[in-house]
């Protein structure tokens, strides 16, 4: 009878509960509809807000105030309420622990204060100081900066000592993500000698012990963390973060240190701050601690734990349902995903489910490319690429270990994608990207306000090179970046190229080329076989440090300080090149005069493989050498995916340019070699030629719009302290930055000058040249030089090949050829056989013929030919008469 009677009073409560949040809802609806009747849209908006707040069955309605406003604000109070609707819809999505969805907001209130000059409403506090710290949770460092830098400036400098303090210490956490220490170290510093707050100063050294747990000095940085803690006495919903922040950077100093019960104890005390002071905030940090203690676990030996606490992150992340099953579809762009999907990769290993590890490290790759899709700035995609390799590295690993079981083929082709998936990712957003910008109506105001932006980015980053004060072009860049950033923040996501899937890549090769890529991970080399439209065979090559070692030595050595150190001992020469070609291709079985596109990776994109030695046995005789060259006819290409999406799309551009730069700076004396390879190029082809005061950068852009093949002969080296490629105009630079995307564009550009194809390597994303930069603006092919050309061959090799062209060969064939008659012709001396001297120019891109001839050109021809056929045909008939005659 009792528990009849309670469950009846329970039923009753609960009820009545139930009848005062219906009154409540009824109440605040009655509020919302007189403020509407009244047509007061800013308490109408600041109501809304507070009914979805104040309670969590109502905190979608929060999501649909925007929508059910009957009009746009037209006051400053109005816009006011607007920004406090937007930034708390951002600030609800961070506590919920969707980054990516909060810096959607916070970035549209930004845009929102800017346009409207909505100067009444704190936007340092309420919308940059967020959106800085999600920029970092994110790994967009740049942006980081540049906002946590803009929040500073706005603070008063006497008056708000403290919120500039903390802002250095969340800029020092965006430079030592970046590898930044020393700037960290003093960002730092600077706001340590600002503060006396207790609590800026546990978050500075809460920062420091990172700082400091980064760079492996671990003693040092548990004893600020160790401090930090004893030095919080009182906790609350303020100060409860921050020791949270503590307890976490303490467990993962003593994970590191192998103390693993005094981490896990730790991690355990930052998971109850949470819990107790932010039970449905801070989902990201409460996903984090978890995954920690899911680590804790695998190290442990208890893998079914493990996998327990990592699902627990996953469903805390919104991934995975009631059943810890993952639903590909839900993966986004989150660090922490990543990290959890890794986590779980290891743990299967472990027992023995190597599909299943697999599996998740696709996932992980999956959250990776999600976040790459929402930067705007390509340094900061080619930084995550490289962070990329060695996922990718891992899950190829673990795809050539399946791929050598019965059920191995399959795992072939995910091998490639994975592979596509960490190469030249950055270039195949520029060339989608400019794509879409020539496109776009010229007309088009936003278009016209993107080209304005895009010009003062261009103007600043080369005044940054040739002026003095480069610090203060780099801050207007990240200004003007981060504009450009938002304008385009739709567009940038559309731009991040898709990778097409393995059959649709395989299908979009020639079908008579064989293709070899090659990945270069952080342990292991493998070289990918492509024939007839399918993967032949994945190898496993040397260990990479083995390949990385020997590609260096020989390109170090041998191309790069010239000819000497190969003269004074051609047969170490002939043993490495042979060593480096039973490395890369001993396993592979080139057929004679094959077709072999290489896609090069890490150090190989200095490498051409034309001049490597087939055979073992050595010659004195350099002429006599068995160069791979003699075998088949090798091209180059960044990755499959950009010989897909950058194919040569024909369009009204014919004939033939040529810009020469024939003599040297200040000096009236000639370049003869450029002279000779001017002379020989306009005897043989024609079409206009434009020399030294008439080359400048407007000549240039002129004939790049209007010519289908665009010959530069002239001096090229690198730039500043970030190594800019740069090709000398006589009296202007041509820096890469500065290229531009043109409806029409050459089938072809021939780089005759030293290292044009050389620049620095970004891990993933190849080298940064003038070759890749032509393509990013949607050229098909480059000819260019990959080290400090000899002049005379050159000069003799690019007129060879433009012959070749002539007659029909495509640009690769012609190439080709061009350095096969260097060899096989008589040389003054033997050493003038040696690949330094004929070997530097490689065609990058796409292997097709090319119209070297105007269109008015063309009519000529076609005239002349017909003349010569009427009078072939006219000696014919003549001669048959004459035969009927006699008969």
């Amino acid at each position: 009878m009792f528990l009849k009677h309670a469950f009846y009073c329970l039923l009753c409560f609960l009820f009545l509960g139930s009848l005062h949040s219906y009154a409540q809802d009824v109440k605040a609806n009655d509020q919302l509809k007189q403020l509407r009747q009244k047509n007061d849209l800013a308490e109408w908006i600041y109501t809304g807000i507070d009914q979805a707040v104040a309670d969590s069955k109502h905190t979608e309605d929060l999501y649909r105030i925007q929508k059910q406003a009957w009009r746009q604000p037209k006051n400053m109070d109005e816009h006011v309420a607007w920004l406090t609707l937007t930034s708390t819809q951002g600030y609800e999505r961070l506590q919920a622990g969707d980054i990516l969805a909060s810096i959607n907001y916070y970035e549209d209130a930004y845009k929102y204060f800017k346009k409207h000059q909505a100067f009444e409403f704190d936007i340092a506090s309420y919308v940059l100081k967020p959106l800085g710290n999600n920029y970092t949770r994110l790994g967009d460092y740049e942006r980081a900066i540049f906002i946590q830098q803009k929040v500073i400036s706005s603070l008063d400098a006497k008056e708000q000592t403290d919120e500039i303090a903390t802002q250095y210490s969340n800029i020092a956490i965006s430079y030592y993500n970046m590898g930044n220490f020393m700037a960290a170290r003093q960002s730092v510093d600077k706001g340590l000698k600002l503060t006396k707050d207790p609590q800026v100063l546990t978050g500075l050294n809460n920062t420091l012990a990172d700082i400091l747990f980064q760079q492996d000095s671990l003693a040092r940085a548990e004893w600020v963390i160790i401090r930090n803690i004893a030095s919080q006495n009182k906790v609350d919903q303020q100060t409860a973060f921050r020791l949270m922040s503590s307890y976490t950077s303490l467990g993962n100093i003593r994970f590191k240190l192998g103390q693993i019960s005094a981490a896990e104890q730790s991690y355990r005390s930052a998971l109850r701050l949470i819990n107790t002071y932010y039970a449905d905030e801070r989902q990201r940090e409460k996903a984090f601690v978890t995954t920690q203690l899911g680590k804790i676990a695998n190290t442990q030996g208890q893998w079914q734990q493990a996998i327990k606490l990592l699902n627990t992150s996953l469903r805390i992340l919104r991934i995975n349902d009631d059943r810890d099953l993952t639903d590909p579809a839900k993966i986004y762009g989150e660090n922490k995903l990543v990290e959890v999907f890794r986590e779980k990769a290891s743990v299967y290993l472990k027992l023995d489910r190597p599909e299943n590890a697999f599996e998740q490290l696709r996932f992980a790759l999956s959250a990776n490319d999600k976040i790459r899709a929402e930067f705007a700035d390509d340094r900061t995609k080619e930084r995550l690429q490289q962070e990329n390799k060695e996922l990718a590295g891992e899950a190829i690993d673990l795809a050539y270990a399946l791929s050598q079981g019965p059920q191995g083929k399959k795992y072939l082709p995910l091998i490639l994608e994975i592979s596509e998936q960490c190469r030249s990712r950055t270039l195949a957003d520029q060339v989608q990207r400019n794509n879409r910008k020539i496109k776009a109506s010229g007309n088009d105001t936003l278009q016209k306000k993107r080209a304005n932006i895009e010009q003062g980015i261009t103007y600043n980053q080369r005044l940054s090179l040739t002026g003095k004060d480069t610090a203060l072009y780099q801050k207007k860049i990240a200004a003007l970046k981060f504009d450009l950033a938002l304008l385009d923040k739709d567009n940038h996501r559309a731009d991040a190229a898709k990778i097409l899937s393995p059959d649709a890549l395989l299908k979009a090769l020639s079908a008579g080329v064989r293709y070899i890529e090659y990945f270069i991970g952080e342990r292991t080399a493998y070289a990918i076989n492509i024939k007839d439209q399918k993967v032949e065979r994945v190898i496993k090559l040397s260990p990479a440090d083995t390949v990385r070692k020997q590609v260096a030595r020989l390109v170090n050595t041998y191309y790069r300080k010239g000819p000497d150190a190969a003269l004074n001992a051609p047969k170490s020469f002939y043993q490495l090149s042979n060593a480096v070609y039973s490395t890369l291709l001993g396993d592979i079985n080139i057929r004679d005069n094959e077709r072999v596109c290489i896609i090069p990776d890490d150090v190989l994109g200095y490498l051409s493989f034309d001049g490597l030695i087939t055979g073992k046995k050595f010659d004195p005789a350099i002429s006599q050498w068995p160069f791979l060259i003699r075998k088949a006819t090798i091209t180059y290409a960044f990755s499959l995916n950009t010989i897909a999406i950058n194919s040569y799309r024909h369009n009204t551009n014919s004939g033939f340019s040529g810009l020469f730069i024939t003599h040297e700076k200040a000096n009236d004396k000639p370049i003869l070699a450029v002279k000779t390879e001017a002379d020989a190029i306009n005897k043989l082809v024609g079409g206009k030629m434009l020399y030294d005061d008439d080359v400048n950068s407007a000549s240039f852009f002129k004939a790049f719009g209007n010519s289908s093949a665009l010959h530069i002969s002239t001096h090229a080296y690198l730039s500043g302290s970030n190594n800019e490629p740069t090709i000398d105009l006589g009296q202007q630079k041509l820096f890469l930055f500065e290229l531009q995307a043109t409806p029409n564009k050459p089938q072809l550009v021939v780089l005759s000058a030293c290292r044009t194809g050389d620049g620095m390597l970004a891990n993933g994303e190849g080298i940064i040249s003038f070759s890749r930069g032509f393509s990013a603006i949607g050229t098909p092919a480059t000819i260019a030089g990959l080290w400090n050309v000899n002049d005379d061959a050159a000069a003799i090799i690019t007129a060879k090949t433009y012959k070749g062209m002539l007659i029909g060969l495509s640009t690769g064939e012609a190439l080709h050829q061009a350095k096969l008659e260097w060899l096989n012709s008589d040389r003054p001396a033997d050493a003038m056989y040696l690949p330094y001297y004929w070997d530097s120019l490689i065609l990058m891109g796409a292997d097709e013929h090319v119209n070297l001839h105007s269109g008015s050109r063309d009519v000529w021809m076609f005239a002349i030919a017909g003349v010569l056929l009427m009078i072939i045909s006219l000696l014919t008939l003549s001669k048959i008469r004459q035969k009927r005659r006699r008969r």
